[in-house]
C-alpha cells in the first residue's frame, strides 16, 4: 500500500469500537464523509456485511483497500471476496484490533535461542512408527520477535541467530512473547 491512498474497510461485530479505537490511536484515521480528497488522511467505511465491502472496494478503485472482517465465532456475517483481515472481536479488544490495522504491512520474523531438538531414545537412527523419537527442550529455549515493513531481514537480527521463522502474524499481538526491545521502539 505504498506509495498510493490508503483506506480501511471495517465490517461485521464490534466496527464501531474499531473505528473509534482507530481514530484514538492515529487522527489520520477518520471516518469516509469526513476526509478530503488530497488531506493525507485514511478514509475508514464501515459495512453492514461482505457484500456491502466488495461494492465500496469496487466504487474507489483509487484507494488502496484494506478490507478488515471484524467476527465472533457465534455470529454469521456474509463474507467479502478478498478481506485482508479476519479479527475475533471476542478475544481482540478494540484498541489491540486498531494496533493490528494500523501495522498490518510488518512481516513477523522470530528469532528461535536455543531450538528444540527432535532425537531417538537409543541415539541411532528412529524406527519407522517414530515411537522412539524424543523432543528436548534445552535450557534457555525461547522466541524473539523482530518486525520489519519491507520483509527484508530486521538490522537487528544476530548474523549467527540459529533459527529464524518469519512469519504473517500480526505483530500487534507479539506483547504476549519475548519481543526485540528496538523493535518495540520502532513500532510500539
Amino acid at each position: 500500500m505504498s506509495g498510493e491512498r490508503r483506506g480501511v474497510i471495517l465490517y461485521g461485530h464490534g466496527v464501531d469500537a474499531v473505528v473509534q479505537a482507530l481514530h484514538e490511536l492515529d487522527r489520520r484515521y477518520v471516518l469516509i464523509g469526513d476526509v478530503a480528497a488530497d488531506s493525507g488522511q485514511v478514509p475508514v467505511l464501515r459495512c453492514p456485511d461482505g457484500a456491502a465491502a466488495d461494492a465500496a472496494r469496487a466504487a474507489a478503485t483509487d484507494v488502496a483497500w484494506l478490507v478488515v472482517e471484524l467476527y465472533r465465532t457465534e455470529d454469521a456475517v456474509e463474507r467479502a471476496h478478498d478481506p485482508v483481515f479476519w479479527l475475533n472481536t471476542a478475544k481482540v479488544d478494540p484498541r489491540t484490533a486498531a494496533r493490528a490495522i494500523d501495522q498490518s504491512d510488518l512481516v513477523i520474523w522470530y528469532e528461535v535461542i536455543n531450538p528444540v531438538r527432535v532425537i531417538t531414545a537409543d541415539g541411532g537412527s528412529a524406527t519407522n512408527d517414530y515411537r522412539d523419537l524424543r523432543f528436548a527442550v534445552p535450557d534457555g529455549h525461547r522466541t524473539v520477535a523482530h518486525a520489519v515493513r519491507d520483509g527484508e531481514a530486521p538490522q537487528c537480527l544476530p548474523d549467527d541467530a540459529e533459527l529464524v521463522l518469519r512469519s504473517h502474524d500480526l505483530w500487534a499481538f507479539a506483547d504476549s512473547r519475548d519481543v526485540c526491545p528496538a523493535c518495540a521502539d520502532r513500532h510500539g
